[in-house]
C-alpha cells in the first residue's frame, strides 16, 4: 500500500468526520430519504430495536425491527464503549473505519494473483472511487447498516482471491446473515474457492457444508437472544415477502401497493424468482471469470431485490473499477452514467413533490425508479458483453490468460 493510498484513506476519514461535525443534522436528513436507507438498513429502527432489547422486550415484536440480531450485539457493545447516538465519536469512527476497511479489501482484490498482471488502476484510484463516491458517502452518513454487510461481502471476495477460503466462507456467512441476498453469491464463490483445489465434488461439499454450519451458528444467535425463532419471520420473512410497502429505489413497492391482496403471494414468488433466476446462468457462463460473475450478480440484485438503496450502486461501481481490461470494449458507459445521474437527481425531487407538496403522485417517483433500473441494466449488459467479447477473442487477448482462475 503506497503513500497515496494512505493519503486517500486519511482524506476520506477527515471528510466524513468533518461532515458529521459541521452538519450534525445531516444524518437525520439523509436517513429520511428512501433512496439512501430502507426499513431493512435504517439506523433509526436499529436504535429502536436496541432500546427494546436492552429493556428486556423482544425487538421483533410489533414489526418495529427487521434487521439481523448480530447488529444488536454489535451496537450494544459500541454503546458500552461510548454512545449509540448517530453523531457520537464511537459511531463516527466505527463507520469511517468500516468504509476504509472496505476500500482496503478492494485494493487487495486488485493486487490478487487473478488480477495483478492485468492493466489495473492504481490502488489510490480504486480507493478513491469507493471512498469519495457520493452514494457511498451518503450511505455512510445516514448510518445505514448496509455499510457493514457490504464490507463483509467485499472482505469475503478479498480472502477468496488469496486462497484464505475459511475466512472467505466466514465473511460470506456474515454478509448473508446481514443481507440474505448475499446467498446468491454462493455459486460463484464455490467456483472461486475450488479454483485452487480443483472443482471436485468433495471440495464443493466441503465448502458448502462449512458455509451452512457457519450460517446456522450465526442464525442461532437470534434464538439465544430472544428465546424463539420469531426473528426469522421479522427479518428474512419481511425481506422475502415484502411486508413493508414503503417506497424505495426498487421495482417492488408500486406493484404491491396497487395489486389486490389475493395476488400478493403469486407476485412475491415471481419477483423473487426473477432476482434468483440469473444466478446459475451467470455462474456457468462466466465460470472462467468468477470475479466478474460475482460482480454481475451484485449488479443484478441491486435492481431486483425487494429493498434496494443507492449504496448498492456505489459498491457495484467500485467492483467494476477492478476490471479495467474490459473498459475498451464498453460502448455505452456515457449513456448509462447520464441515465443514472438523471434518475438520482430527480428521484428526491419527485418524492418531495409526491409526499410533501402533494403536487404529484406515486407515478412520478416510480417512473424515475424505472429510469434508474434502465441505467443499471445498460451497465450490466454492456460490461457482460465486454467480458464475453474478451473471451471470444481467445488467447489473442493477453488479459484472458491472466484473469482466468
Amino acid at each position: 500500500m503506497d503513500l497515496k493510498t494512505w493519503a486517500v484513506f486519511v482524506a476520506s476519514a477527515v471528510l466524513k468526520l468533518s461532515l458529521n461535525f459541521l452538519f450534525p443534522s445531516l444524518h437525520s436528513i439523509l436517513g429520511q430519504h428512501v433512496e439512501v436507507t430502507t426499513s431493512m438498513t435504517s439506523f433509526k429502527q436499529l436504535k429502536e430495536g436496541l432500546h427494546l432489547y436492552e429493556i428486556g422486550i423482544s425487538p421483533y415484536d410489533g414489526g418495529v425491527y427487521h434487521q439481523a440480531p448480530i447488529f444488536l450485539l454489535l451496537f450494544k457493545f459500541l454503546g458500552k464503549c461510548g454512545s449509540t447516538s448517530p453523531n457520537s465519536p464511537i459511531i463516527n469512527v466505527f463507520y469511517v473505519f468500516a468504509d476504509i476497511i472496505t476500500a482496503y479489501f478492494l485494493c487487495a482484490i486488485s493486487k490478487s494473483p487473478s488480477l495483478a498482471k492485468t492493466n489495473q488502476l492504481a490502488d489510490w484510484v480504486i480507493a478513491s472511487i469507493y471512498l469519495f463516491n457520493p452514494l457511498v458517502v451518503a450511505t455512510n452518513i445516514a448510518r445505514s447498516t448496509a455499510v457493514l454487510s457490504n464490507a463483509a461481502m467485499i472482505g469475503s471476495i478479498a480472502y477468496a482471491c488469496y486462497n484464505w477460503n475459511i475466512l472467505s466462507v466466514m465473511f460470506l456467512a456474515l454478509a448473508s446473515h446481514a443481507n440474505i441476498y448475499s446467498v446468491y453469491l454462493l455459486p460463484p464463490f464455490l467456483v472461486l474457492w475450488t479454483s485452487t483445489t480443483g472443482a471436485s465434488t468433495a471440495s464443493v461439499i466441503k465448502y458448502l457444508t462449512l458455509y451452512i454450519a457457519m450460517s446456522t451458528g450465526l442464525a442461532s444467535i437470534g434464538y439465544f437472544m430472544t428465546g424463539s425463532l420469531q426473528y426469522l419471520t421479522a427479518t428474512y420473512g419481511s425481506l422475502l415477502f415484502f411486508k413493508d410497502l414503503a417506497p424505495n429505489m426498487g421495482l417492488w413497492w408500486y406493484f404491491f401497493m396497487e395489486m389486490f391482496d389475493f395476488f400478493r403471494p403469486l407476485f412475491t414468488y415471481i419477483f423473487q424468482l426473477y432476482s434468483l433466476i440469473y444466478v446459475l446462468p451467470i455462474t456457468f457462463r462466466l465460470h472462467n471469470y468468477p470475479l466478474m460473475a460475482i460482480t454481475c450478480i451484485v449488479g443484478m440484485t441491486t435492481i431486483s431485490k425487494s429493498y434496494p438503496e443507492v449504496g448498492d450502486l456505489g459498491v457495484y461501481i467500485s467492483l467494476l473499477s477492478l476490471f479495467r481490461f474490459i473498459f475498451p470494449n464498453v460502448r455505452y458507459a456515457l449513456l448509462a452514467a447520464l441515465v443514472i445521474l438523471h434518475s438520482l437527481v430527480l428521484a428526491p425531487s419527485f418524492y418531495h413533490l409526491w409526499i410533501y407538496l402533494g403536487s404529484g403522485n406515486a407515478n412520478f417517483f416510480y417512473a424515475i425508479t424505472l429510469v434508474y433500473t434502465i441505467g443499471m441494466t445498460i451497465i450490466i449488459t454492456d460490461t457482460l458483453r465486454a467480458t464475453l467479447l474478451i473471451e471470444f477473442q481467445g488467447t489473442e487477448d493477453p488479459s484472458k490468460a491472466v484473469i482466468q482462475i
